[in-house]
């Protein structure tokens, strides 16, 4: 029997991301997942595991005798291993199907997950670095949002400077935890104005088994928001004025919809979601803001509908 060590079983830490960017290729059998996800385990699995179609020829010993065991499939169908770490006292463990099933991360749900938490446009392609993906796109810019998942920091060094390379230009990166992170990786990515996230103070695992994000987006990535044309200080006083007129008709009104398209920047989308209605809504209550006041929302971004005419934050 051979030792198994790449998939101990042993928990690692209460942090569900801190398990990924420990768990050599991200795939492992249930039972090391469980091990080390805890209570943790069925939420994550929901969220961004699926079944590997190989079954598992081996088993990290439930023992603990630190080897790991072949597994058998009697002529009946049934499946088991036996641990002989003690010579004098075999035993065989008795194994289903999904026992021996492993379970791997999707990254396109990973994807999906992470951009509903945080409020991005939807992006997904695998990056040339390994285990790398864009998962997203902030803002009108539509700013690159990539992750990265690498279990040693030499493999982190290697992939920042060809992201940098290959994107040329800025874009957000997100990784488990900050564990990796250097002094020449910050250089890198400030050289092309580029930023770093570690998910485990930027993305939180409610009891729901959904992500959320630990500050609001606008706040987040304020310095990727792109600054609005300025606008001239009688026009955006009599656009106000307008708006403020605007507080009338069904939820949510147009002036509502200005302070967050305009005031704090969000997208439709962000906005949409903000208020639980349709993306189609805040477009339709936009369309009424461009009627009234003259003027593309795009232009009257980040104007406060208030008196005091203050920026409003994004």
């Amino acid at each position: 029997m051979r030792s198994h060590s790449s998939l101990n079983d042993q928990p690692l830490s209460n942090s569900f991301w801190f398990c990924l960017e420990t768990l050599p290729g991200l795939i492992a059998l249930p039972r090391v997942w469980r091990a080390r996800l805890g209570e943790m385990f069925e939420r994550v699995k929901a969220l961004i595991l699926q079944d590997n179609p190989n079954p598992a020829q081996l088993l990290p010993c439930p023992r603990d005798c630190g080897l790991a065991h072949d597994i058998v499939c009697r002529p009946d169908g049934s499946l088991v291993a036996t641990c002989c770490g003690d010579p004098n006292r075999p035993q065989e463990i008795p194994l289903t199907p999904a026992d021996i099933t492993p379970l791997e991360v999707s990254w396109s749900k990973l994807g999906r997950a992470l951009c509903q938490a945080l409020g991005l446009h939807s992006r997904f392609r695998t990056l040339q670095p390994p285990n790398t993906i864009q998962f997203g796109a902030w803002s009108a810019g539509a700013v690159p949002a990539v992750l990265t998942i690498q279990a040693c920091p030499s493999a982190f060094r290697r992939v920042v400077p060809e992201l940098a390379a290959g994107l040329r230009g800025p874009f957000m990166l997100f990784a488990p935890t900050s564990s990796h992170l250097d002094a020449p990786c910050l250089e890198f990515l400030s050289g092309v104005r580029a930023a770093f996230f570690p998910l485990d103070s930027t993305v939180l695992l409610g009891d729901d088994g959904r992500l959320r994000a630990a500050k609001s987006p606008g706040e987040l990535f304020a310095q990727f928001t792109p600054q609005p044309k300025a606008v001239n200080g009688d026009v955006a006083s009599a656009a106000m004025a307008i708006v403020n007129t605007l507080d009338v008709g069904p939820a949510p009104t147009p002036v509502t919809v200005f302070r967050l398209y305009c005031s704090q920047g969000l997208s439709i989308p962000q906005a949409a979601k903000e208020l639980g209605v349709s993306n189609a809504t805040i477009f339709c209550r936009l369309q009424v803001i461009r009627a009234k006041t003259g003027k593309d929302p795009k232009d009257l971004r980040r104007i406060s509908p208030d008196s005091s005419g203050s920026e409003g934050e994004v």
